[in-house]
């Protein structure tokens, strides 16, 4: 069920980011560089966000902190766009774009909830 749910919520945040693009999440963060480092920076989260999902389905010990660690990073797009809204700032306004923002928030509580029930499978794990 870890498993699944850990590629569940790669796909959400991938769909998520796609939409930060129409969105022009840049400009939000006052990121300067424009799309190009917006890209850059998602080329080298992603590579991190990958990189640690062989350790994860191997349940080897670090494998438990990355999948707490995305779970968390995946988490943090509702209250930090909640905040955004609260403070006036226009973006992801749509229905889809709203509901992708909880599905995220929701994929990463039951896949953090995942990781605490399995965490003795990560321990138990050769190393």
């Amino acid at each position: 069920m870890l498993n699944r749910l850990l590629v569940l919520n790669l796909a959400l945040i991938t769909a998520h980011q796609l939409d930060a693009v129409w969105w022009r999440e840049w400009a939000m963060f006052g990121l300067p560089g424009g799309v190009q480092l917006f890209i850059l920076l998602n080329l080298l989260l992603y590579l991190a966000l990958l990189g640690a999902l062989g350790p994860i389905f191997r349940r080897e010990a670090n494998g438990y902190r990355y999948s707490q660690l995305i779970a968390a990073l995946c988490a943090s797009v509702l209250p930090i766009h909640a905040g955004y809204a609260l403070a006036g700032v226009s973006g992801f306004e749509s229905a889809f774009s709203i509901s992708l923002i909880l599905l995220c928030f929701l994929a990463a509580a039951l896949q953090a909830w995942a990781t605490v029930r399995s965490k003795a499978q990560f321990s138990a794990a050769p190393q």
